[in-house]
């Protein structure tokens, strides 16, 4: 398991690196846990740059998620689908379209999703 992982070096991962990576963590959460129960923890802090790295990567893949979302409604929309057919054949609701959308771009432009509503 490596001992830093930089943000930088998580988004330039392959996302089945990504994924193995979070399953490796997981696994080490767990084993750690065991350990505290038990009263032996090798490294406290460790659990938390853990929990944290586990985090760092569910949020990544959940902005990967949104990304391609939005890419398949900027799609749908270019053929002249009006967002209440979008929203229908995603299977969405309409304000989640927009609130969509409206996050991926407040994320390319620099800003966070927060300072955008």
């Amino acid at each position: 398991m490596p001992e830093k992982v930089k943000l930088r070096d998580l988004r330039n991962m392959s996302r089945e690196d990504r994924l193995r990576l979070l399953g490796d963590l997981r696994s080490e959460l767990i084993r750690l846990e065991t350990q505290r129960g038990r009263g032996v923890v090798d490294n406290p802090g460790r659990m938390r740059y853990v929990k944290r790295l586990i985090a760092r990567i569910l949020t990544i893949e959940h902005d990967n998620e949104l990304r391609e979302l939005a890419g398949r409604i900027n799609e749908l929309r270019s053929r002249g689908l009006t967002y209440d057919k979008v929203s229908i054949q995603l299977g969405i609701k309409k304000s989640m379209v927009k609130r969509i959308l409206k996050t991926v771009k407040a994320k390319t432009e620099g800003g966070s999703s927060k300072s955008a509503q």
